[in-house]
């Protein structure tokens, strides 16, 4: 079975990540001085990727580099315990062996026993907000001991708005006195959550970390990375790569899933002709329509024609043939699901008629 080189399904490994060099170079510069940063951008979009080899160059700088996902965090516990267990599992040895015993000085997450910490170590129920404080607390414990500074990402941050409880105050309430001790990437792909988060003036981390945005991957680049792909098992992207190029529009998740299917379309010792490049957008369009059709569903009938007119690229929203075309109004509505299709992250400002683009491209060609 062929080995192909174009992984899409997964974030890539810090040494094999495309281009984002500006980026990585700004938060690694942020981590090591224990300065806050907030990464935004849509899902499959690279943001894992770029935290996980900023993480790693945080370790090789002698930081302890820790990484929480919050998706699906419903109470202040699921936070406590997502930060419990990824130092668990992060943790290098010597380090892991001073946690294993740490831990056990931590207040139960739990209000009434149970959860990460054990029924029978819970000898009395405390605040919720206790157990999270506590583990929000294990960088200043790593300094105090270890003297070793500390890199903390925090993925999908917006998730703690579905919380409640202030929990953006209460971890604040900690993580503030880090400086000196550890530096903190915030990362979202909710545009709009993440935007309430940190430019609401009546929310707790108003202007608490200097944004690094995630631009489209550069063609040049990606053109580079792929027809290296393609050389070392003695294929050529030939005439696919200036399509899947087009078409893919920087995006990073969408132009690997291209390039992998225009790989199994090309046999080894040759490049890829047009018909090759037919067979491997046909197999991703193939693949990705369950997904786009769940997108699309999941839109109101008004940002459905929105969505279409900015996928067209060639009309205004508020033109004729919008109207007569996809039965738009120029009525505010239009205007309001403009706003919710860029905070999901299916659009994003662009050079065009509408002033938009659509994020996916597949979702754009489908």
């Amino acid at each position: 079975m062929e080995d192909n080189p174009f992984e899409y399904s997964k974030p890539l490994p810090a040494g094999r990540m495309v281009d984002r060099h500006a980026e990585l170079e700004r938060l690694g510069d942020h981590l090591v001085n224990t300065h806050n940063s907030r990464l935004v951008g849509p899902r499959r979009y690279g943001k894992t990727t770029l935290i996980n080899a900023a993480l790693a160059q945080a370790r090789d700088d002698g930081l302890v580099a820790i990484k929480v996902n919050f998706l699906g965090v419903l109470t202040l516990e699921d936070i406590a315990e997502r930060i419990e267990r990824a130092y668990s599992e992060q943790l290098e040895s010597k380090l892991k062996q001073w946690f294993t015993g740490v831990v056990r000085t931590l207040r139960p997450t739990l209000t009434g026993g149970g959860g990460p910490v054990p029924a029978s170590i819970a000898i009395s129920p405390q605040p919720s907000a206790g157990g999270l404080l506590d583990r929000l607390a294990l960088p200043a414990k790593v300094h105090a001991k270890h003297g070793r500074r500390c890199a903390i990402a925090f993925d999908e941050f917006q998730e703690i708005l579905r919380v409640g409880a202030n929990a953006d105050a209460v971890i604040r309430s900690e993580i503030e006195g880090h400086a000196g001790v550890a530096g903190y990437v915030f990362s979202g792909s909710h545009v709009g959550m993440m935007r309430e988060l940190f430019a609401s003036r009546r929310r707790a981390f108003f202007g608490q970390a200097t944004p690094v945005d995630l631009r489209p991957l550069a063609p040049d680049e990606l053109g580079d990375y792929i027809s290296a792909g393609f050389a070392h098992d003695q294929r050529d992207p030939g005439e696919g790569l200036g399509p899947l190029l087009d078409i893919a529009q920087g995006h990073p998740q969408r132009a690997l899933m291209l390039a992998n299917k225009l790989f199994t379309a090309t046999g080894r010792g040759n490049a890829a002709d047009s018909d090759a490049w037919s067979r491997a957008l046909a197999a991703a369009c193939y693949e990705a329509e369950p997904e786009i059709t769940q997108v699309w569903n999941d839109l109101t009938g008004t940002s459905q024609r929105v969505l279409a007119v900015i996928a067209e690229g060639t009309i205004g929203l508020n033109s004729r043939v919008a109207q007569e075309r996809y039965g738009l109004t120029k009525a505010g509505s239009n205007r309001q699901a403009v706003q919710q299709l860029a905070d999901q992250a299916h659009i994003a400002e662009a050079d065009t008629r509408t002033g938009w683009a659509v994020v996916d491209p597949l979702l754009g060609l489908w």
